[in-house]
């Protein structure tokens, strides 16, 4: 993400969006926590990407991980390239869940396309209607989805592919790799240490399996657009206590909570994103009962701010009338916040255009 407080996909594809403490399966915590784990250790290395390619946000979600990798600004443009990347853990789900993907983009008028072999099986599918491609790669427990526009490179695309894959197979095999400062910067949730081994077992009960959708806060995602230029979004809640983590940026959420009278367990937050990865837009709205939205607006503002890592900048605009503070990342992209009566919404894009699209559809 550019930096926002890891809310949990897709909120991931994030996904996804809250850690179920009881997931009605015969693996335990344990196993849950695993599959949790596994997702959140597959975020490619920077290292790994195509060359003047960067992580620049990220989102650690409910058994899922999503990040933005953008590229170089092409010559005679405004914005630069992007790639949106989502993996989940689906336990011995995983293979239907490929093939699901793959059904839904062929039923909305995608084409296959031809790709080079990745993970245990992969394919890629080209909508002419949103104008991109998604590579679809399963590595035994996850899925993959990595899609950019159709204008794209395909080379480049693939070789972010590639970098995805390998990332699956350290983070199954929970081989130490590593560690991306812009994994770190981009979210607000510290992943654990990988157990000793989260390797897929051959018996299909000994896989981890994957969290449902939280909506713990269905009347906060209502306030949230359902869809933005005619892009249907998908909607989830969490609360406080389990998309906080000991982060640098959680605690410092955290202390300003306190100072009000209030603990993390007063925080719902809700997320809305587009689950294909084609519009460059992800929402959030955080409440605190009794606490302006305002004040809560300065507050999760000031946490990001706590993030030396990724250097954040903070400004104050004004769009479609509305006062705002923009953070911006060196990496690309940016989240804008506005602040009501009793929730603080915030709007993370790398396409400031959509902005005052959205601030007309909040409720």
């Amino acid at each position: 993400m550019t930096a926002i407080l890891s809310v949990v996909a897709t909120l991931v594809a994030v996904g996804a969006l809250v850690v179920v403490l009881v997931r009605g399966t015969d693996t335990g915590q344990a196993g849950s926590n695993a599959c949790r784990t596994v997702a959140w250790n597959a975020l490619p290395n920077a290292a790994a990407l195509p060359s003047g390619w960067a992580i620049a946000s990220t989102r650690f979600l409910v058994d899922i991980m999503t990040t933005t990798v953008v590229g170089p600004t092409p010559s005679g443009s405004t914005q630069g390239l992007a790639v949106f990347v989502s993996v989940s853990c689906f336990g011995t789900d995983a293979q239907l869940a490929l093939a699901r993907d793959h059904e839904a983009a062929l039923g909305a008028g995608g084409t296959d396309v031809g790709l080079p072999q990745l993970g245990d099986e992969s394919l890629a599918v080209t909508s002419t209607l949103t104008g991109s491609t998604t590579i679809y790669i399963r590595r035994g427990i996850l899925v993959a989805d990595i899609t950019a526009a159709t204008s794209l490179d395909q080379a480049v695309l693939q070789a972010v592919a590639g970098a995805v894959d390998h990332a699956m197979v350290q983070a199954i095999s929970a081989t130490p790799r590593p560690s991306s400062t812009a994994a770190a910067a981009g979210s607000a949730a510290a992943s654990p240490a990988p157990p000793a081994s989260i390797a897929p077992s051959a018996s299909p009960g000994a896989s981890p399996s994957p969290a449902p959708v939280s909506h713990v806060a269905p009347d906060l995602e209502a306030l949230l657009p359902h869809s933005v230029d005619g892009t249907a979004l998908t909607s989830q809640s969490v609360s406080g206590t389990i998309a906080l983590g000991t982060d640098a940026t959680s605690q410092a959420l955290i202390a300003s909570l306190a100072k009000l009278g209030k603990t993390s367990a007063d925080l719902e937050i809700a997320e809305a994103h587009d689950s294909t990865g084609t519009l460059q837009l992800r929402m959030f709205g955080f409440r605190v009962k009794g606490m302006p939205g305002s004040d809560l607006a300065t507050a999760v503002v000031g946490s990001w701010m706590a993030n030396t890592t990724q250097t954040p900048t903070r400004s104050d605009v004004t769009i479609a009338g509305k006062k705002l503070t923009k953070v911006g990342y060196p990496q690309g992209g940016a989240d804008y916040v506005y602040g009501t009566a009793a929730v603080a919404f915030d709007i993370e894009t790398t396409d400031e255009s959509l902005v005052a699209k959205v601030l007309a559809l909040l409720k």
